[in-house]
């Protein structure tokens, strides 16, 4: 066991101390990047001094004998600026850093070993008791320790190698004589090992090591555990870490060492973590789940203190890990404050406090550093975005039901408004998620309403859900407007507002209007209704016909199949109510017809062969609107039996109507689709009408169809020489 404990401390020296130089590099990288761009600068300015010497020679010397070049400058100037890319690249010495570096800590191990190996003989061979296996181990590394301080000076990357070693096997000698030998005392061990960490610390200020600083700070961390046997006081264990962490902290912002922080993090929340879930929460008392999470937060305002260390290190590479330290501080806080407070089992519900706690912090120290005045605008950005995130978080965490989707609406306004101020790529952020977030809520809202009784306490448009729906898509047609000044399209917001206003109305029809049926005939009525305002509102400019014939093509066919529908439940029925919506979304879609017809034509010249379809398609609907109202005028009229002869007619009025606007406007795909009809109906007269139509409605529908007919043959020949002249 402790061998095996050696070799994980002096693995994770070797770890370090990688670390330690590939971090060195990056500030000498950045050092020499600055002396680049110093250097660059006093070559322009030489440049522009050269130049203004030279100008004025060729204006003082008249002589023809005398010429002017001004090729020397160019030649001055040219090769000091060969010579930048020479002092940037630095070749890496690998002899140097194999011969110096890793060859130590490879030795380091391999003595230590040894020495290991030697002392297990020893003990193996009975020549040593335990007491002189303790002294021989600290003295093993007092060795190591003295040889260390005497070779601080001349070979300082040696010197802290061996110390680092001596820490090692002091604290694995005083982990051994305290379980296995007994010598010591819980206590005294203890103290020993916090004394060692005292010591290394000062160690690694004196020799300006950070390996050092953190092989100490390891092995504080592992130093209770070492003297440990399972039964101490979580309030010892956590007040040590509080205070390891506190002076690691300050090492950290003294040296300027970035690293202390994110091993701190990373070690601190492990151990918590460890004790709690070894400790078993749900075994706990309130007490003790109190003094927890007041531990729990105090481990997360001593993080916090990973801004200011940014502020006092400020380099690049140190600032990307102490950016993530500063966010996973805030979540990992909220996951233990959160899963403490659900075992207290309290009375009232006081997560939410937790997020907007965090949330106020994060805000307190983004207006600290904007008050400063320093440039850390990364730095400030993450912690708005903390701020806010934590902001919509609490609604959630805290209430339930349809207050979720009120105040997320509400916070998306405020925040498109601060980024049309300010402009914010952290706004922006919030800007595209928050929406979504919102949409997703109000659709949870809508599915739970649906799991709840139809016909409640409440009334029509007069309920919480139906509120928040009006306040939902009002609020989406409020960030349109506000996004305006930006670069976001605002046809997102307005085509989703559109949407849960729709969905407010349909489920409120659904839910509070009795019976089915005349719910049904709301729905239906209210859904064309929609179609053709989008079709009046949009398609003449917003979103012009020209540009989305198709999409509106679609619109206007989902209005007459829910016509249809609707025909075939309600046409049958003696309800007032459905029979008159029914005919009310008959004229709605007849002006859906002719208002995508007109958008349409205005566009496109209706004589141009690319318009033949969309031609074709609006005569196809219009015809069996016709023949669709036709059939339920019938049933209303209480004359199932006409059925076949009202559609025969129906079709011929429609044939009729084609022709005459095909001879109207000239129009030869018009008169073509007009001619197909009536081909239609002579087909059903015959195959059909002839043999299965009662007399009564074979004597209307011949009248009819032959009166029409010869009306047409007496307009072609009166309008042939037109026609045909201008026919396409």
């Amino acid at each position: 066991m402790e061998y095996t404990l050696l070799i994980l401390l002096l693995l994770i020296m070797i770890w370090i101390n990688l670390r330690n130089k590939i971090s060195k590099s990056q500030e000498k990288t950045e050092e020499l990047s600055k002396e680049i761009a110093a250097l660059r600068r006093r070559l322009e300015n030489s440049s522009e001094v050269v130049d203004e010497i030279k100008e004025p020679e060729p204006e003082t010397l008249k002589e023809p004998e005398v010429f002017v070049q001004p090729e020397p400058v160019k030649a001055i100037v040219e090769p000091a600026r060969n010579l930048q890319p020479q002092k940037v690249r630095k070749p890496v010495n690998y002899e140097k850093y194999i011969g110096e570096n890793l060859f130590g800590k490879i030795g380091i191990l391999i003595l230590v070993l040894g020495m290991g190996l030697f002392v297990k003989y020893a003990i193996d061979k009975e020549w040593i008791n335990e007491t002189l296996r303790t002294i021989l181990g600290f003295g093993m590394g007092g060795l190591l320790l003295f040889v260390a301080w005497r070779l601080k000076d001349s070979y300082r990357t040696f010197s802290s190698l061996l110390a680092g070693g001596a820490f090692a096997i002091f604290y694995v000698t005083v982990a051994i004589a305290y379980h296995y030998y007994g010598l010591f005392s819980q206590t005294v061990a203890f103290i020993l090992l916090v004394l060692f960490t005292g010591f290394m610390s000062s160690l690694s200020i004196l020799y300006n090591r950070r390996e050092l600083a953190i092989i100490a700070l390891v092995g504080g961390f592992i130093a209770p555990f070492l003297v440990g046997s399972g039964d101490g006081s979580y309030w010892v264990l956590f007040t040590y870490v509080m205070i390891l962490d506190l002076g690691m902290f300050g090492l950290s912002i003294y040296k300027k060492w970035g690293e202390l922080p994110v091993i701190c993090f990373a070690l601190t929340w492990i151990v918590f973590a460890g004790y709690t879930y070894a400790a078993d929460l749900d075994l706990m008392g309130s007490v003790q789940l109190t003094h927890l999470l007041i531990f729990s937060i105090a481990f997360y305002l001593i993080f916090l203190l990973s801004v200011a260390s940014i502020v006092r290190i400020n380099i690049r590479g140190i600032n990307q890990y102490l950016l993530g330290v500063i966010g996973l501080n805030n979540f990992v806080f909220l996951f233990f404050a959160l899963c403490l407070l659900q075992n207290m089992e309290l009375e009232q519900n006081y997560k939410g406090l937790v997020t907007l706690f965090v949330a106020a912090i994060n805000f307190a120290l983004f207006f600290w550093i904007k008050r400063k005045g320093e440039p850390f605008t990364f730095l400030m950005h993450t912690l708005l975005g903390i701020a806010l995130t934590f902001v919509s978080m609490t609604i959630p965490i805290q209430l339930e039901g349809t207050f979720i989707t009120l105040f997320w609406a509400s916070e998306v306004m405020i925040i498109l408004w601060f980024y049309s101020r300010f402009r914010l790529r952290v706004y922006e952020i919030f800007v595209w998620v928050l929406p979504v977030l919102t949409l997703g809520s109000y659709g949870m809202d809508v599915f739970h309403g649906c799991m709840k009784a139809r016909y409640g306490d409440s009334s029509l448009f007069i309920n919480g859900l139906f509120a928040t729906g009006i306040f939902t898509g009002l609020s989406y047609w409020v960030d349109a407007w506000l996004v305006r000044p930006t670069r976001i399209s605002t046809k997102g917001p307005l085509l989703t507002g559109c949407v849960v206003l729709y969905i407010a109305f349909v489920f409120d029809f659904y839910s509070y209007v009795d019976p089915s049926i005349v719910s049904f005939s709301y729905i239906e009525t209210f859904t064309v209704a929609v179609l053709f305002a989008a079709n009046v509102l949009l398609g003449k400019s917003y979103l012009p016909v020209s540009r989305n014939a198709g999409g509106y093509g679609l619109l206007l066919g989902l209005s007459l199949s829910l016509f249809g529908g609707m025909s075939l439940w309600v046409g049958y029925d003696d309800l007032f109510i459905p029979r008159f919506l029914l005919w009310v979304s008959l004229l709605l879609i007849g002006g859906h017809i002719f208002v995508l017809g007109r958008y349409y034509y205005k566009s496109f010249d209706a004589r141009e062969k690319r318009t033949h379809g969309m031609t074709l398609y609006i005569c196809l609907l219009s015809t069996i609107l016709l023949a669709v109202g036709t059939n339920n005028l019938l049933n209303q009229l209480g004359l199932p039996d006409e059925l076949s002869a009202g559609f025969s007619i129906s079709l011929s009025l429609a044939g009729f109507m084609q022709m005459a606007v095909g001879m109207r406007l000239h129009l030869k795909v018009v008169r073509m689709i007009s001619l197909a009809t009536f081909s239609i109906v002579l087909l059903k007269l015959v195959m059909v009408d002839l043999w299965l139509l009662p007399t009564i409605g074979k004597v209307v529908v011949f009248i009819i169809l032959g009166v029409i007919l010869l009306i047409l043959s007496f307009l072609y020949q009166k309008l042939k020489t037109v026609l045909f002249d201008d026919s396409l």
